[in-house]
């Protein structure tokens, strides 16, 4: 996608300016549709729509401090850590202490958090096959490809 602005895009503006067209809420309500489809594929697993990623990422990543999984996941830090209270409850993740600075506290995947998120791949891969299927192949690359344009240009 270009991100480069013409003449054309100004004068297209003013017509965008009715809240109907309101950026923010269009993606909100489509990530609730979407989110709707992945819950319910992800119920039986017992992981959330919203665990699952930071399992995912922890497991992709390793140990790491709660602001930079927070950064990484485009969340805010209070929001991470309450989504991180009860994996931490259910043992799926540990919050060893940093071995380079003692006052840091990390946060990591546990062996059975690291099983928990095998088990709940192949509901995570029902959810992603439904709604790419439903959207098509060729539609979600071309929309993936815009919404990480957008996240770089709005940061």
């Amino acid at each position: 996608m270009n991100a480069q602005r013409t003449s054309q895009d100004v004068d297209d503006i003013g017509s965008m300016l009715d809240p109907i067209h309101c950026v923010s809420h269009n993606l909100q309500k489509t990530a609730r549709a979407v989110g709707r489809v992945f819950a319910e594929e992800m119920r039986a697993s017992g992981l959330t729509r919203n665990q699952y990623p930071v399992l995912g990422y922890l497991e992709a990543a390793g140990p790491c401090p709660v602001a930079y999984l927070a950064s990484r996941l485009y969340m805010e830090r209070t929001t991470l850590t309450r989504n991180l209270t009860p994996l931490q409850q259910a043992g799926f993740v540990e919050r060893p202490l940093d071995p380079e600075d003692a006052r840091v506290r990390l946060v990591a995947i546990s062996p059975l958090g690291r099983s928990k998120l095998r088990e709940a791949n192949d509901a995570w891969r029902r959810a992603q096959t439904r709604v790419i299927q439903l959207f098509g192949v060729a539609e979600w690359r071309q929309l993936e490809g815009s919404l990480r344009t957008l996240r770089r240009l709005v940061q």
